[in-house]
Parts: structure tokens; sequence; C-alpha cells
């Protein structure tokens, strides 16, 4: 396993470590696109049902990190925007003091997204606690890493 794969994420690792252009994440029609223009080394890895593997607690899905020590916590979700912030929290407080030292950047893909005046309590927990490291898209978000 490469270097920048730490020992806690061996078996979730989905796909790489490699420096291709693009790295894809997607679950049931939503989509995370990464963008690696800097072909900086990184890795997609699998959070729910093998990182974390309780059924009893929420957690997103999936997960990118990039050598220059980002982790971005990714939730693909159907409709729930509400409970796709719940998990993006519970994962990032879980995985943080797992993972000391990378910086964590929270992504929720949702099909439909709420007027900014329902944004649900887990969204503006979320947002807090990460240092407004936190961004929202429906069915597909394409960003630059």
């Amino acid at each position: 396993m490469s270097a920048i794969v730490p020992k806690l994420l061996n078996n979730a690792v989905i796909d790489g470590p490699d420096k291709r252009p693009v790295f894809v994440l997607s679950e049931k029609k939503a989509i995370y696109q990464a963008e690696n223009k800097n072909q900086k080394e990184a890795f997609t890895f699998q959070i729910d049902s093998n990182l974390i593997n309780s059924t009893q607690t929420k957690k997103c899905d999936k997960g990118l990190l990039i050598e220059d020590k980002r982790i971005f916590l990714v939730e693909l979700k159907g409709v729930d925007f509400n409970t796709a912030c719940s998990q993006l929290l519970v994962t990032y407080n879980w995985i943080k003091t797992k993972l000391p030292g990378y910086k964590y950047f929270c992504r929720a893909v949702v099909k439909e997204m709420p007027s900014k005046q329902n944004y649900p309590t887990s969204y503006k927990k979320l947002m807090k606690i990460t240092n407004k490291q936190f961004k929202s898209d429906s069915v597909k978000m394409i960003e630059q890493i």
C-alpha cells in the first residue's frame, strides 16, 4: 500500500492511490467528481459498510484522501438533506479522532436542496464544527482538488 494510505484505511480503499485526472464517487444517481489538475496522489475509500460497520451509527458513504493531508467526506444522498448533514457530522467527529493532523472537508450531493431559510440544525452544526468546510449540491458536484 502507498505511503499516503493511513493504516486505518488500508482495507477501505476503493481506487488508487494514483494521480488520475478525475476521481469519481457515485451512488443512487448522485455523483461527486474531483478534478485533479495538479496531479496530486489521492485515493477514494468506502466509509459506510467498511470503515464504520455499525448499522446503529449514522455515517457518510465515501471519502477521498489527497497526499497534502486533505480528506473529503462525501455523502451521496437520495433526498434527505438533514440526514446527509447528520451523517457527515457523525463521520467527521469519528474520523478526526482516529486520523488527526488532516484537514477535513464535508460534501453532500443530494437530489433536492432545501431553501436557505429551511436549512436544518444539523447543517448549522456541521458548518460550525468544520469551520465552514462544507459544501452541498444537487445531483452532481464537481470541484478542483
